[in-house]
C-alpha cells in the first residue's frame, strides 16, 4: 500500500505501534477536514453576545492549526461602553476533549497597536461540559498590560491593567447564570487617569493614581471587595464592601465604604465630587452607593 504522505509510510514500518499512530493521525486529519468550524465560530460569537450583553462583529475569520479559529479586526459595541476595537482573537480547541464531547478552548485576545507581542493581551481557557454549552462552565485568564484607555473610553484616558481571574457557573440556571456563579479577580492598575467622575463633565473632575491594587471574590451575584487600595498625586484611598452584579455590568450596584487621604490636587476637586472642603492629609470616610455609572457619595 502506498501512502500519500512519506511520514505515514515511515511509521507504518514500525509494526502495530506504527499502524496505530498512522490510524490516529488519519483520524485527526479527517476530523480537521470535516469539523464544522463555520457553525462553531458563529455559535461562539452568539454565546458571547448573549452572556455579555454586547454585540461583537468580526471582519474576517479563518481556521488555524492544529485546531483553532482566528478572528481579525473585531468590534465590540454596547450601550454604555461605546465601541471597542480588538486586533485579533484566537480560540484553539482540545481535540481529544472534543472527541469525548467536552469543550476545552485556549484563547488569546490582542488589542490593536500594542508595541510588544506580550502587551495588550488577554489569554486563558474556557471549559464546558458539552458542545451544547449547557451545564458546568469555567473560564480563567490572565491580563497582560491591557490598555484601559482602549477599553473604557471616555471614562479612562490612561492606564494599564495586569492580573488574573477565574469564574465558574452552571449555564442551565437561566440567563443570569454567569453572574450567579463564583470566582475571583486579582488585578493591579498602573498610571491611571479616571475621567468624568462627576455629573458635570465641564468640571475638572479627573483623578490620577500611580497604582491601584484590587482583590475581589464573587459568589451568587455578589462580589466582596476584600482588598482595594490606591495612591497617586491626588492622594491615597482604601475601600471595602461589596458589588451586586447586574447586566449590563455597568449597572452593577456599589456598596462601598471608602477612606480617602487627599492630596493637594484632590482637595481642589472636592467641589465637583459633591464633597465638602477638607484639608490635604486629613482622612475622610464616606459611602459610595448605587449603579457604577451613577454612583452616589454619602458622608
Amino acid at each position: 500500500m502506498t501512502w500519500p504522505f512519506a511520514w505515514l509510510a515511515t511509521v507504518t514500518r514500525k509494526g502495530p505501534l506504527g499502524w496505530g499512530l498512522a490510524s490516529l493521525a488519519c483520524f485527526i486529519l479527517f476530523l480537521l477536514l470535516t469539523f464544522p468550524f463555520g457553525p462553531l465560530q458563529h455559535r461562539l460569537l452568539t454565546e458571547f453576545n448573549r452572556t455579555s450583553g454586547l454585540e461583537v462583529r468580526a471582519a474576517d475569520w479563518s481556521v488555524g492549526l492544529p485546531a483553532a479559529i482566528e478572528w481579525r479586526d473585531l468590534v465590540l459595541t454596547g450601550p454604555t461602553i461605546g465601541t471597542i476595537s480588538v486586533g485579533t482573537a484566537r480560540a484553539a480547541f482540545g481535540l481529544f476533549q472534543a472527541i469525548l464531547g467536552q469543550v476545552v478552548v485556549e484563547y488569546a485576545i490582542q488589542l490593536p497597536g500594542a508595541a510588544q507581542s506580550e502587551a495588550g493581551q488577554a489569554s486563558g481557557s474556557l471549559t464546558a461540559a458539552s458542545w451544547s454549552l449547557q451545564g458546568s462552565m469555567a473560564v480563567k485568564g490572565h491580563l497582560q498590560q491591557m490598555d484601559l484607555a482602549t477599553i473604557l473610553k471616555p471614562y479612562v484616558s490612561r492606564g494599564t491593567i495586569q492580573g488574573d481571574f477565574m469564574h465558574r457557573w452552571d449555564s442551565t440556571q437561566g440567563t443570569q447564570a454567569a453572574l450567579n456563579g463564583e470566582g475571583t479577580l486579582k488585578a493591579e492598575i498602573k498610571d491611571l487617569v479616571v475621567e468624568r467622575i462627576a455629573a458635570n463633565t465641564a468640571a475638572n473632575s479627573s483623578l490620577t493614581f500611580n497604582q491601584i491594587h484590587a482583590v475581589l471574590a464573587c459568589r451568587n451575584g455578589v462580589c466582596d471587595v476584600t482588598d482595594l487600595k490606591g495612591d497617586g498625586v491626588d492622594g491615597s484611598f482604601s475601600a471595602q464592601g461589596h458589588v451586586t452584579l447586574r447586566q449590563p455590568l455597568q449597572e452593577s450596584l456599589l456598596d462601598l465604604t471608602v477612606t480617602v487621604i487627599p492630596g493637594a490636587g484632590f482637595a481642589q476637586k472636592a467641589a465637583s465630587l459633591s464633597l465638602p472642603p477638607f484639608q490635604p492629609g486629613a482622612p475622610l470616610t464616606f459611602k459610595l452607593a448605587g449603579p457604577i455609572i451613577h454612583a452616589r457619595v454619602a458622608l
